[in-house]
């Protein structure tokens, strides 16, 4: 979450935000209208019809057949969302991965558009923060980590509402990290695989509650201009060009999705690294090129995230530090772990009150 000109903005991801430090997707609100709750997560069977370990057997198998037995296709799709007999033992089948298909609750699609489907990467985080958290210093609170998941997550409750899907292959990577994590204990590798496999639904002008409910293909924002306010309407967000009006910078492999909570005439447009940009925050934010390194600089932000300003010294931009290159200043996903760039701990953060990773 980072401020701009008066303009609050929460992003998802990993991204710094025009110099601050952004919020993962999940983690705990600090104010405003991101203090709305997430409904409760339905347990496994509520979406199903009639027989409730039927439909527990339609999220959860299915989930699984997904996984392990490829695009969804043929004829069990036709059990149709998230409940049923069908669905639930079609996902144990797997054949071809067409049964799978129909527990997801999507047939032919590869799309997941229910919370049930959830349940098997919930267990999996859950299991990971367990592990990665029996040792840290702050006190873990995961009594209720499963349970509790849907009252933490955003993407429970857009699920929920149809504002949102999730890409199927993308959540069994997600689902994959973190088994791995259970063991690694890094968070670098969840939030790659659970990063941008959520899609909003929801067009231009159309309400929303954040912005990964807005459809984009580059990058949507969720503009809630009312004080206190849990709704807003989604924006077009152009792709920022030298010289213009900007908010945040869009760093390469972010998830430059917005929630955005200022005047209806807030600027929203991004800068992106990858077109040797940043948003510069002096009185006035413009998108401004990237200094090469050895430049004259006065900021860290002028330097890119893949740089830095030496402005104890030479007073030019000097680059980061890499994957387990010695700490100097490491790239900003990464942390100085005995002298060395790494990953982040999973323990870091909110993980141990379980404020999950993704999926976003």
């Amino acid at each position: 979450m980072t401020k701009s000109g008066g303009v609050l903005m929460v992003v998802l991801g990993t991204l710094t935000a025009c110099g601050g430090e952004a919020q993962r997707s999940s983690d705990p609100p600090s104010g405003g209208a991101s203090n709305a709750g997430a409904e409760a997560m339905p347990t496994a069977g509520s979406a199903g019809k009639g027989n409730p370990s039927a439909g527990a057997g339609s999220a959860l198998g299915g989930a699984a057949g997904q996984a392990a037995g490829g695009a969804p296709s043929g004829g069990a799709g036709s059990a149709g969302k998230g409940g049923g007999v069908n669905g639930g033992t079609g996902g144990n089948g797997g054949t071809g991965g067409g049964a799978g298909g129909a527990g997801l609750g999507q047939a032919g699609s590869g799309v997941v558009t229910t919370p049930e489907a959830l349940m098997p990467t919930v267990t999996a985080f859950c299991a990971a923060a367990r592990a990665c958290c029996a040792n840290s210093p702050d006190p873990a609170m995961l009594t209720d980590c499963e349970s509790s998941y849907g009252s933490k997550s955003q993407t429970v409750k857009s699920l929920m509402s149809g504002a949102v899907t999730i890409d199927a292959a993308g959540l069994a990577k997600c689902l994959a990290a973190y088994q791995a994590a259970a063991i690694a204990c890094e968070e670098n590798s969840v939030l790659d695989a659970c990063n941008g496999i959520v899609q909003g639904t929801r067009a231009e002008g159309q309400s929303c509650a954040s912005g990964a409910e807005c459809a984009g293909a580059q990058a949507s924002a969720c503009l809630i201009t009312e004080t206190n306010g849990t709704t807003g309407v989604c924006k077009k967000v152009p792709r920022g060009k030298a010289g213009d009006a900007c908010s945040v910078t869009c760093r390469p492999n972010d998830s430059c999705v917005f929630t955005v909570y200022g005047a209806a005439d807030s600027p929203l447009t991004p800068c992106f690294e990858s077109d040797g940009l940043y948003c510069s925050q002096s009185a006035t934010a413009q998108c401004q090129a990237i200094l090469a390194t050895n430049a004259n600089c006065e900021s860290d932000e002028q330097c890119g995230s893949q740089g830095y300003c030496d402005s104890g010294g030479s007073h030019t931009c000097q680059k980061r530090s890499q994957l387990n290159e010695s700490c100097g200043m490491c790239i900003p996903s990464l942390s100085c772990i005995d002298g060395k760039c790494k990953s982040p701990p999973f323990s870091v953060g909110s993980t141990c009150q379980g404020y999950s990773l993704g999926p976003y």
